[in-house]
């Protein structure tokens, strides 16, 4: 079956005359600060979420998915073409004041269980 931008001739992919390419996912407010935060760029967080090394679907928002470039995860949304958040690959940290729903708890339990200092 023939999707209709195939039928119009629209190809995603391919590249403008200048060399840039329209991405595929746009930034969210949130994202963007958490990136700054993190210290890295916008630029740095669309690569991840455009072009991932490592990509898997999230265990905790059906439909969105987790797309790993080196140490950045950006959370995608690939239904709104928007990165929803984004946090540095395999680093625990402790919560933050507005983290307060049960997988927050579970998770600032199993720390304290470990034995994990507060930073």
């Amino acid at each position: 079956m023939t999707t209709i931008a195939e039928a119009l001739g629209i190809d995603w992919g391919a590249r403008l005359s200048d060399g840039y390419v329209e991405p595929e996912y746009r930034l969210t407010y949130h994202a963007q600060k958490q990136a700054r935060v993190k210290g890295w760029t916008s630029e740095q967080i669309l690569d991840a979420a455009n072009n991932p090394q490592h990509t898997y679907p999230s265990g905790r928002v059906p439909g969105q998915f987790r797309h790993i470039k080196g140490d950045i995860v950006a959370v995608v949304d690939p239904e709104q073409h928007r990165v929803v958040t984004v946090y540095q690959d395999v680093e625990e940290t402790d919560l933050r004041p507005d983290q307060v729903d049960q997988d927050a708890k579970t998770y600032a339990k199993r720390r304290h269980q470990l034995g994990c200092k507060a930073r």
